[in-house]
């Protein structure tokens, strides 16, 4: 009785599957040599052990110390070995010719001698990844073969080849011609083609049908020629491939005269792709059977096609939604950062309106309890209070329009002659009035008389650096300010002695409601900086910064001057605004 050697309880289950495949063979009336292509096909065809489909068993021999084919799977005759080396241990060796690497596993049943050794291929150089698994379907090979070896030891040789009627062996000529014409009847409506071959090669029975499938004269080989000679055919017909056509004919003979049980797939020269298998007969000979498997390969063929594209839109498909998911992820990380930085804006914005509305209600409120002793100083200096509140909240309020108005594209920049010396001394002056404490040193000799560009945009760019130059150097008075000229552009530097600006902060500084870390207790909004740098850069100009913490920040206004302007001949003076 058929043994079942236990696998592994972790075993996965493709691969308790597989095993189970090779016992239901192993449980058939089949001799081994009639099951050996199927088991191997079940072994190759398991797909995670990843091996290529092709294999063989070699059986002990004991008349000698070698092992004998004892049959193979989807190999060419002229390609395999008859006796093999015994295998002690799995090892694998690769093979130049084919670039794969063979794998010998030794068959061996639990409390017995090795029975003989199993080969299969793979395309991976080094050691094969699934050897435990394949051990595993070893073991469930080894339990088939150790039974059937048995079986046929104790099965009686007259049992073999003799025609059975009603359960008793018969001589009857009469029923002996039925139970023959029956068999030609059966062999005649086998979808394949059929080849019956004595030990000597001698066709000794065909169907119709391998006429067909083999797109051979019928006339020119009939029952009782010889195999060779069809081989011979095959051989002049290129069939074979290029090359000494008896050369290619008699590897081929020599492997059909071995007459073990193996099957494999041949591509003829007509496209057509044929399933052969050899199954030997006792005493000598085998039978060949052919089945035009062509079709069935063409829907493999485009199984796999259509598999590999799917694999392959699966893949784009994947990589684009990964794509798809990070762009969304960097949109919401965006929007969470405008949020935070809106959020702020509006906290900022609420406290610089606050401070300039408590200016302006604290002077009117002492305006008020004092109207009965107010003198013109005390007038005078209420009034520079209120007027410089409601000139700091103007200013805020410019600003948040006009970065709203650039948003919607609604600024547009109308360029013009612009006298550049004039307009940064009007803006300086206008700065010093409303910080009467502040010096301006203006070097703007070097400028050309005018450029072209909208002389209200660049009175809010340079009004706005000469507002930051002043609100963060409060303990420096001094701010000076430098222009000179290349061949097509302008420069014009804002220097300040101030808190400066941290390393890190440098790059954000241009960042919409973005506020350095040397900002923190002195009011801005971090609107202004990302205004001006949109102005300039309207102007197709650039503007850059430069700092050190506790020594001050220079920035750099480049404009283009629009038309050829030579700068003034005169000698340089610094002047004291």
């Amino acid at each position: 009785m058929l043994r079942y050697e236990k696998q592994s309880k972790d075993a996965p289950p493709w691969l308790q599957a597989a095993g189970r495949k090779i016992l239901r063979l192993g449980y058939s009336d089949h001799v081994i040599g009639e099951i050996i292509p199927d088991v191997l096909r079940v072994i190759v065809e398991t797909v995670p052990l990843e091996l290529i489909p092709k294999a063989a068993i070699y059986l002990k021999d004991k008349a000698s110390m070698k092992e004998t084919l004892a049959g193979f799977y989807n190999f060419h005759w002229s390609q395999i070995e008859t006796l093999i080396e015994p295998a002690g241990n799995p090892h694998s060796v690769s093979d130049a010719d084919s670039k794969l690497t063979r794998l010998q596993v030794p068959i061996t049943a639990p409390g017995h001698e090795p029975l003989g050794t199993l080969v299969v291929y793979y395309g991976t150089e080094g050691e094969y990844g699934h050897l435990e698994a394949l051990t595993d379907l070893v073991r469930d090979l080894a339990t088939v073969v150790t039974h059937k070896l048995h079986s046929d030891d104790e099965q009686p040789r007259s049992a073999r080849g003799t025609i059975i009627a009603n359960g008793s062996a018969t001589e009857n000529p009469a029923m002996n011609d039925n139970v023959f014409e029956l068999l030609r009847t059966t062999i005649d409506s086998f979808p394949g083609g059929i080849c019956v071959l004595l030990d000597d090669l001698t066709v000794a029975m065909t169907n119709r049908r391998i006429y067909e499938i083999l797109d051979l004269p019928e006339h020119m080989f009939p029952p009782g020629c010889n195999f060779a000679d069809i081989l011979r055919y095959y051989a002049e017909r290129g069939e074979y491939g290029p090359g000494d056509v008896e050369k290619l004919a008699q590897a081929r003979i020599r492997r059909a005269k071995l007459f073990v049980d193996h099957a494999f797939d041949r591509e003829t020269v007509s496209g057509r792709v044929l399933e052969v298998r050899t199954t030997p007969i006792s005493g000598g000979g085998c039978i060949l059977t052919y089945l035009d498997v062509t079709a069935r390969k063409r829907a493999e063929r485009e199984l796999m096609h259509h598999r590999d594209r799917l694999e392959d839109l699966v893949s784009k498909r994947t990589a684009e939604i990964e794509q798809q998911a990070r762009k969304l992820e960097h949109l919401l990380d965006h929007e969470r950062r405008v949020n935070e930085q809106q959020r702020q804006f509006v906290a900022m914005a609420s406290h610089e309106f606050r401070t300039p509305l408590a200016i302006i209600d604290g002077a009117a409120q002492r305006l008020m309890r004092s109207k009965a002793e107010i003198t013109p100083d005390f007038i005078g200096d209420k009034v520079d209070k209120i007027r410089g509140s409601v000139s700091r909240m103007v200013g805020l309020m410019n600003s948040i329009l006009a970065v709203g108005r650039l948003d919607h594209g609604l600024i547009d920049i109308n360029p013009e002659p612009c006298a550049i010396e004039e307009l940064i001394r009007s803006c300086a002056a206008n700065q010093r009035d409303i910080t009467p404490s502040q010096r301006f040193i203006l070097d703007l000799d070097n400028l050309p008389e005018t450029i072209v560009a909208d002389r209200s945009a660049l009175h809010q760019v340079f009004t706005n650096l000469f507002s930051n130059a002043v609100k963060y150097a409060p303990g420096s008075p001094y701010v000076f300010i430098r222009g000179w000229t290349d061949a097509t552009h302008v420069h014009v530097s804002v220097t300040d002695r101030g808190v400066g600006i941290d390393a890190e902060d440098l790059p954000k500084m241009f960042q919409r409601y973005f506020r350095a870390r040397t900002s923190s207790g002195i009011a801005g909004t971090g609107i202004g900086l990302n205004l001006v740098q949109q102005i300039v850069e309207l102007h197709k100009g650039k503007i850059s910064v430069t700092s050190k913490i506790d020594q001050g920040t220079v920035f750099t206004v480049v404009l283009p001057i629009g038309i050829e302007q030579q700068p003034n001949s005169i000698t340089p003076e610094t002047q004291v605004a």
